[in-house]
Formats: C-alpha cells, sequence, structure tokens
C-alpha cells in the first residue's frame, strides 16, 4: 500500500492555469479539484497541449496524434469537443497559422 500511496503521489504532473490548477494523474484529470472526464481523443489532445507548458503544439503534430492522415477537419473537431468538455473553453488557445496551445500560467 505505501509504495503504491507514494507512486500515485510522484505521478501527479500540474500547471496552474487562469480556470485553476490542472493536475493529471494517470487518466485522471482535475481542474481546480474537480475530476473530469474526457474522451480518448480529447484526453490524448489535452495530454500533448499540456506536456507543452503552455508552448504553442503545431496543427500537423495534434492531427497526427488523431490519425495517420493528419486530417485537418478530424483535428479542428477534436479541439472542438476538448474545449466542449472543459468548464472554461478558453483553455485551449488558437494561435493562427501554427497550432493551439493551454493557457498555463507562467511562474
Amino acid at each position: 500500500k505505501l509504495v503504491t500511496d507514494n507512486l500515485s503521489r510522484r505521478q501527479v504532473r500540474r500547471v496552474e492555469t487562469p480556470a485553476g490548477p490542472v493536475e493529471l494523474r494517470g487518466r485522471t484529470m482535475t481542474l481546480a479539484g474537480e475530476e473530469l472526464f474526457l474522451a480518448p481523443a480529447a484526453m490524448l489532445l489535452f495530454r500533448a497541449l499540456f506536456d507543452a507548458g503552455g508552448a504553442v503544439v503545431p496543427r500537423e503534430a495534434l492531427a497526427r496524434l488523431l490519425s495517420q492522415s493528419g486530417s485537418s477537419h478530424a483535428l479542428d473537431m477534436a479541439v472542438n469537443r476538448l474545449r466542449n468538455a472543459l468548464p472554461n473553453p478558453d483553455l485551449v488557445q488558437t494561435v493562427v497559422k501554427r497550432g493551439y496551445r493551454l493557457r498555463a500560467e507562467r511562474a
């Protein structure tokens, strides 16, 4: 029990956002202490944005995460679904002609 408790604490990743702290722990995401359940494609996109720590993730890279064809339309739909699943859709920002970024607070 002690080993699993310690491992679960160590694998929590956290970033501050304007909507509150976001924590990722395995397949679980919490925003400002509230647990959110995202569809697999939305979680995949969110993880990529989260891992970038506020940096822009190119559209092409995100599209390839979703499918080998890298469909721009599929990416647009997936980002729209992700935004709709979040309590604050503005957490995912569009960077025109470049990609998307998570609105992370600078330390």
